[in-house]
């Protein structure tokens, strides 16, 4: 039977941005100097978001343009976590939840002496999210550049300005998900599984029992297939990042390549390099054949339509006119791989297939 996933890789355009921070960094030129996050490789740099701050742009989409609503999270003195209700609250089924509630450290009293009661977790479950992703990472290397300014509007006469230092770069992001179509709305009951006890009895009246696996409850199909739409129609209009107020960018894809997938591996991984100046980005197609040839047989094609999708953004790739010439060409890649105009597009037309997949594919 098979496992499928919906995997892609996208780019995302940086525009004089600062999209996520390491923080405050010392000896450097001021006091008040804040970094972004960077990779090294030798002595080259590539900036960075991380995947947890990418999570976070995607779950606010789905907030402001979907109506999700936010899952409650308690905060206690060493960690913060959600409801870990999936059947209430769409991210706490599609993004995941460790809600580790710990008991208090204290002192019983029992008949003939004290007995210590040690903190430690009760109640626990988890979830472990369908929907995963990567880092975005830099294509191109050395990008970033530190910006110095001051503060100096409107101080007392002889008042000292106000220096501080930040770091900003214009480049090409790249990063990979995958959603486990599989693991959408499908819930285990009990300790350390997605379900207590509690939460099933509360929505039981929402969910269908396994027929071979009694302590499995299933979502509806209407309602997993709504999920995932909702989460891949996010992608398309993905918003957010650090800094927005001086340094706005748009992080909606500018390329993307989605499709179908029989496994959970995310196979297309740093589809995008550098020019031998490193000056721009091509999609390298080299290692895009080199990864179909692999993974041909296990891609999954509903009706006539092929089983990936390519939206691009016009002059954005350098080899953009090779690119759609060996997509026609190449027998592998013409069988594969339909382009589907913008990437918004594409993400619209992996949208509307997800319901005959799940159909086909899923419980």
């Amino acid at each position: 039977m098979a496992y499928p996933v919906l995997t892609g890789a996208v780019l995302i355009e940086a525009n004089g941005a600062a999209l996520n921070n390491a923080g405050q960094a010392k000896g450097l030129r001021v006091e008040n100097a804040i970094v972004v996050k960077q990779i090294r490789i030798g002595r080259l740099r590539f900036p960075y978001v991380s995947g947890r701050a990418w999570r976070r742009w995607w779950r606010e989409v789905l907030y402001a343009d979907f109506g999700w609503t936010p899952s409650e999270v308690t905060r206690e003195a060493k960690s913060a976590y959600t409801k870990g209700d999936p059947i209430a609250y769409e991210e706490d089924d599609l993004f995941g939840y460790m809600p580790a509630r710990k008991r208090p450290r204290g002192r019983r009293r029992g008949a003939e002496e004290a007995e210590e009661i040690t903190e430690g977790a009760v109640g626990t479950n988890r979830r472990i999210s369908p929907l995963k992703n990567s880092l975005l990472i830099s294509v191109l290397p050395n990008v970033i550049t530190r910006d110095f300014g001051h503060f100096s509007r409107n101080l007392p006469p002889g008042t000292d300005i106000i220096p501080f230092e930040a770091e900003h770069y214009t480049t090409y992001l790249q990063g990979v998900f995958t959603i486990s179509l599989a693991d959408v709305g499908r819930f285990v009951v009990g300790k350390m599984a997605d379900l207590s006890e509690e939460i099933l009895k509360e929505h039981q009246s929402k969910l269908e029992r396994d027929q071979n696996n009694e302590r499995v409850y299933w979502l509806s199909k209407s309602e997993r297939i709504k999920r995932v739409q909702e989460v891949v129609r996010a992608l398309a209009c993905l918003r957010g990042g650090a800094h927005l107020a001086r340094n706005l960018s748009d992080v909606a894809p500018v390329v993307v390549l989605v499709g179908f997938l029989d496994g959970g591996n995310a196979p297309f991984q740093r589809l995008f390099k550098p020019d031998e100046n490193n000056e721009r980005v091509l999609l390298n197609l080299a290692r895009l054949h080199s990864v179909l040839e692999d993974y041909q047989d296990r891609l999954l094609v509903e009706g006539n339509s092929k089983a990936l999708f390519f939206g691009y953004r016009s002059t954005v790739l350098a080899n953009e006119t090779e690119v759609l010439k060996e997509f026609q060409r190449d027998e592998l890649f013409s069988k594969c791989i339909e382009v589907a105009g913008t990437s918004r597009k594409a993400l619209e037309t992996v949208a509307g297939l997800i319901g005959p997949v799940f159909k086909k594919y899923v419980p």
